[in-house]
């Protein structure tokens, strides 16, 4: 349900509507602090179990940040021009 739910959620951007715009942006906000979460879940199991964790932190870490920048992406002049009031 939840995978079904996240494979439909770019078809939100066909939706010209200014609220759409809104939730999309809050989705990539809380998309990316559930990869930092996930990221710092990593990181405490492997150090437990004695195994490297820096450079599974460190993907995780970029795909959090280009995540965010998309949520901010959303928020430009060019981007809020194309959706309705």
């Amino acid at each position: 349900m939840l995978v079904t739910l996240c494979l439909l959620m770019p078809l939100l951007f066909f939706v010209r509507k200014r609220g759409t715009l809104i939730l999309l942006q809050f989705l990539a906000y809380c998309a990316a602090a559930i990869w930092i979460a996930q990221a710092a879940h990593l990181a405490a199991l492997r150090q437990l179990a004695g195994q490297p964790w820096v450079l599974a932190v460190a993907i995780l870490g970029g795909i959090a940040i280009f995540t965010f920048l998309v949520g901010m992406l959303l928020n430009s002049r060019s981007i809020r021009r194309r959706y309705d009031k």
